[in-house]
């Protein structure tokens, strides 16, 4: 049987944080420029979330905007919020030559 999990949106859990890293990466492997719609209130910091590598998976985000060629657009639209780790993971030094 499936088990649902309740999670609380704009957060990046281990899976979410995942599948961006995947689209980050899928996005540079055909040479497209990236616009990101940024609304993030960091990464989950519970138990199993830290037990199931959220981190890691957070670091992976961070690793394929190292590696984005390509421009790198972070929109934060009006009332939307950026907090916690996602400072971290969506900082333009991470790749200044790319991300504005």
């Amino acid at each position: 049987s499936e088990a649902v999990i309740q999670q609380a949106g704009c957060v990046w859990f281990p899976n979410s944080a995942y599948k961006t890293a995947q689209a980050i990466n899928d996005f540079r492997t055909e040479d497209l420029p990236l616009i990101v719609f940024a609304n993030w209130r960091g990464f989950s910091g519970g138990q199993r979330d830290m037990f199931d590598e959220v981190l890691k998976y957070g670091s992976l985000i961070v690793d394929a905007f190292v590696a984005y060629e390509q421009p790198v657009f972070v929109f934060i639209p009006p009332f939307a919020e950026i907090r916690g780790g996602a400072w971290v993971v969506l900082d333009a030094s991470i790749n200044a030559a790319v991300m504005e």
